[in-house]
Formats: C-alpha cells, sequence, structure tokens
C-alpha cells in the first residue's frame, strides 16, 4: 500500500491494511502522535480508500467518490474541527449557521487548505474549542443512510479541543455506534482525552517523521533546494507541519545571528555577548530559543564534520566555517556541542534562560580557545 499522500508512518499504513484485508476495521479509532506526523493526513486517506468506486487498497483519483474527496466535500466524509462561536449561538444550532460572513469564509478558506495540503494546521481565530454543536451534529449524521451505500466518516481532528459536555456527547455515540459509521479521532495529546473515549477507540501511535522522509517530502512536494531541504528537515523535529512553518518563518535570519553570536562570544567586547543574549530572551517565545540553540548545535556539528572532511548542512556558510576551523584548530567541537545539548535541556526545564546562554557562551569560548 503506497498511500503517497502519507509520508512514512509504514508501519501504520500495514496494520491499517491489513485490518482492510481482513475486513475488521473497528468502528473508532484514535490516531495519535507528534503535531504534524500525518495523522490528519492518514485518516483522509483511509476515508478516501474506503470510498473509491474502485474498492482496492489504492484509489484511482478518477471516480466521482475519489473527485469529492480530492476537495473535501465528499457528503459521507465529514472532518470535524474546533470552530468560533457565533454571536447569539445555542448549543443546538447548527455549528456554522450563526457565524459571521468573514468567520464563515475564513473556515472554507482554511478547509481548502486542508484538502490540497492534509498537512495544513488549521488556524481560525477565536477556534479554541471542539464546540457540542459540532458533536451533536455527528450524532444526528450519525443515524442517517449513506448516499453511496459504504460508511459514513467522521473525522474528529484534534480531538483533545473538546470540551466536557462535547466528549461526554461523543462518547455516547460511541458506545451505540451505526454499523455503517466510523470515527477517526485524531490527537497530539491524548492524555487530554478522557479514559473513556480511549478505551471505545483503536489507538494508533504515529511515530515522528525521519529526517530522510522529511527532506525527500520537502524536494519533492514543495521544490526545497537539497540543502536548504536537510537543514529544515533537521530543525523540524519529525513534524512536516513544522518544516514547513520554517519554510515560512525566521529559521533562516536566525542562522545570521548564530554566527555574529560565535564571533562575540570570541570577541573582546563582553557588551556584544549581553546584547545578543538580550535578543535571544526577548524572542519570548522558548520555542524560538530552542531553535536559536539548535541552529548553533547545528554549525558546531558542521565545524566538527569539516575537522574530518565531511559534508556539512549549513553549505552557504562552508566561507566562514572553513576560516574558524582554520583559525581555530584545536577547538573542542564535540564539548561544544555537549554544552550546546546540555543548554537546550535546561531552557526545556524552564531554568532562567539568560543565565544558561551567559554561561554557555563562556564555556563555548573556553572550548574554541581549549582553555582548561
Amino acid at each position: 500500500m503506497n498511500w503517497p499522500r502519507v509520508i512514512g508512518q509504514r508501519r501504520v499504513k500495514e496494520l491499517l491494511r491489513g485490518a482492510l484485508r481482513s475486513d475488521r476495521l473497528p468502528h473508532a479509532y484514535l490516531f495519535y502522535g507528534g503535531e504534524g506526523v500525518g495523522k490528519d493526513a492518514m485518516a483522509i486517506e483511509l476515508a478516501r480508500v474506503l470510498h473509491c468506486e474502485r474498492g482496492s487498497e489504492e484509489t484511482c483519483d478518477v471516480c466521482s467518490s475519489c473527485v469529492k474527496m480530492a476537495s473535501l466535500q465528499h457528503p459521507d466524509v465529514h472532518l470535524v474541527i474546533s470552530l468560533p462561536v457565533g454571536k447569539g449561538e445555542q448549543s443546538d444550532d447548527d455549528p456554522m449557521a450563526k457565524l459571521s460572513e468573514n468567520d464563515t469564509v475564513l473556515v472554507q478558506e482554511q478547509l481548502k487548505e486542508k484538502a490540497l495540503n492534509p498537512y495544513h494546521r488549521i488556524s481560525l481565530p477565536r477556534a479554541n474549542i471542539i464546540k457540542i454543536n459540532s458533536i451533536r451534529d455527528i450524532r444526528r449524521e450519525s443515524s442517517m443512510s449513506t448516499f453511496d451505500g459504504r460508511k459514513r466518516i467522521f473525522i474528529i481532528s484534534q480531538a483533545d479541543m473538546m470540551g466536557q459536555e462535547a466528549a461526554n456527547t461523543l462518547l455516547k455515540t460511541l458506545e451505540e455506534p451505526s454499523g455503517d459509521c466510523m470515527f477517526i479521532l485524531t490527537s497530539a495529546h491524548r492524555d487530554a482525552l478522557p479514559p473513556t473515549i480511549l478505551s471505545r477507540c483503536q489507538n494508533v501511535r504515529f511515530d515522528p517523521l525521519t529526517e530522510q522522509e522529511l527532506r525527500a517530502a520537502l524536494t519533492e512536494r514543495s521544490g526545497v533546494e537539497p540543502e536548504k531541504a536537510a537543514l529544515v528537515a533537521r530543525l523540524a523535529n519529525g513534524s512536516y507541519t513544522k518544516a514547513l512553518d520554517l519554510l515560512n518563518g525566521e529559521a533562516f535570519e536566525e542562522r545570521d545571528h548564530v554566527l555574529a553570536f560565535v564571533r562575540h562570544v570570541l570577541g573582546t567586547s563582553a557588551l556584544n555577548v549581553l546584547q545578543d543574549v538580550d535578543r535571544i530572551v526577548d524572542l519570548k517565545d522558548r520555542e524560538r530559543v530552542e531553535r536559536f540553540l539548535v541552529l548553533l548545535l547545528m554549525w558546531f556539528r558542521d565545524a566538527l564534520s569539516l575537522t574530518h572532511g565531511g559534508a556539512i548542512i549549513n553549505v552557504d556558510q562552508a566561507e566562514d566555517l572553513n576560516r574558524f576551523t582554520a583559525k581555530f584548530p584545536a577547538a573542542d567541537h564535540l564539548q561544544s556541542m555537549a554544552d550546546i545539548e546540555k543548554a537546550i535541556s535546561l531552557v526545556d526545564r524552564n531554568v532562567y534562560i539568560k543565565l544558561v546562554l551567559l554561561q554557555l557562551a563562556m564555556q563555548l569560548k573556553r572550548n574554541i580557545l581549549n582553555q582548561q
């Protein structure tokens, strides 16, 4: 089973193929794992396969059902997401009925993006919960007959966003499943779901994507240059969604700050180092601070690789790296990498960031100058 729209996840694909072949698909799945690893993509692909008129393990992409699935407009496949609450909205209203015209347009735009790219992270203002209306809508729809005689499929994306009332309503539906319905819940926060929901779903864990899988997807799907794809894949922490965010973000500009930081660490002005640290701390977003440290780690990894005649990731900074390694041939790059990794762990544990970075700057200077 290829399912090329889904990146990697070979183990999960094999598991689902076995269930399809034996006709033992459960009435409810929970796909869980890190954000951006393909849970929604797999749910949509499974729905596509189950409704394809060809009736095999691969979709034909040309039948009426496949054409409808290409735009997520199939009448028997419902994608449930967090939505804003409309003015005067009641819990038994249609979940879209009371939304403003602007909100409705935004929802439609986000669903179009999701249809084009199943790894797209749907983002809507004031949409911080899966509404009870949406789950009651599922309960009503699940009692109706399907249009094509196949399964009616409900994909609940980020199911952990359900409130208690919505979760209780879904639980009643899961306890009394209709034979022609399937529920696929996806979540990056499995522990946030009620145990009663977990126990009524077949739980399927999704693994982080490998750097090789991410590199290939970035070059093949987004036309990213191999060197840039390698860098983004290293930073994305197994998430294709995060990789796409990095392409549109400031990761590459941040590398210039990494190079400046190394130069200032080796300089004679403590003020420059303090200003660098203040700028990094002022990022406020802890994840961005960690990303800066990961970029710094990769820079020293490249320096180490160069000293042993190996390949580097920051190929566009090769000239600076060559000058650095030539000027400091005795630098202890392994110790620098260990110190940076320790700093990353301290930031992750909410230790005072400014102190962590100042200590790291002193350690790096000692390592580069090979001072004991």
